[in-house]
């Protein structure tokens, strides 16, 4: 449990306190689904308690800053640095060294904006089928539980890549996971999609589809993977299944 509450803590900006040194993250990222469990829940009680009382696009804009809050908009800095360096055509090192680069570019912020209009849209869409039942407020949770968890589960698979950037933040923070994390990673996506139904296939379907084009893609203009890219895909999933469930 102490390396839930840390990856809680490290992944979110819930008021946990301060995070517990680790020596590892191999524990830590264990804990993904966990914390996109944790993260989905939240986020589909926002919306679905704002949508009995509000239109369903101003939920939608809540809901959305609500993610970011909550997640301190960790993975957005991905987002951006993948759309500035992947999105140009420059060499595979040029590419690393723009991602690099604090400065936000023009792909970066068009990225960047893509991706919170998607969630935003999303979100509207899904708050404007809502309820006043717990049924209702259990599904809203469900899906925007399924979102978090599939999205970081789909690292999982990122981590089967080589690293862009040996020595980086992202081969420095999954140094050490093994089949057993990959495991329960891959047990929890199944669980949430099982309880969400035909729609919870679907929407593992398609997950499983985003995080491979964009992994080939990562793999071949930037060699491998970087924490941008473990972030980037994290939100792409997300919005991946955020879009199937409003079919």
């Amino acid at each position: 449990m102490t390396n839930l509450r840390t990856a809680l803590c490290f992944f979110t900006r819930l008021p946990l306190g301060q995070p517990d040194q680790v020596t590892s993250f191999a524990g830590v990222v264990a804990w993904f689904p966990a914390v996109g469990l944790v993260i989905g829940i939240l986020i589909g009680l926002v919306v679905w308690a704002t949508a009995l009382a509000l239109p369903p696009i101003v939920c939608g804009a809540l809901g959305c800053l609500a993610w970011i809050a909550i997640t301190g908009g960790l993975h957005m800095d991905g987002v951006a640095d993948c759309g500035d360096g992947m999105l140009v055509e420059a060499p595979r090192e040029k590419r690393l060294v723009i991602m690099k680069d604090s400065r936000l570019g023009t792909f970066g912020a068009l990225a960047l904006f893509s991706v919170v209009l998607l969630k935003f849209a999303t979100l509207s869409t899904l708050a404007d089928t809502v309820q006043p039942t717990a049924y209702s407020c259990a599904n809203l949770a469900g899906i925007c539980a399924m979102a978090a968890i599939l999205g970081r589960c789909s690292t999982f698979l990122a981590m089967r890549l080589p690293s862009a950037r040996p020595g980086g933040m992202g081969s420095t923070t999954v140094a050490g996971v093994n089949s057993r994390h990959a495991f329960w990673a891959g047990a929890s996506a199944l669980a949430i999609c099982a309880i969400n139904g035909l729609a919870g296939v679907a929407a593992l379907v398609v997950a499983l589809g985003v995080a491979a084009i964009f992994l080939s893609a990562a793999k071949k203009r930037l060699g491998g993977v970087t924490g941008d890219v473990y972030g980037c895909l994290i939100e792409l999933t997300e919005c991946a299944v955020l879009t199937v469930a409003c079919i």
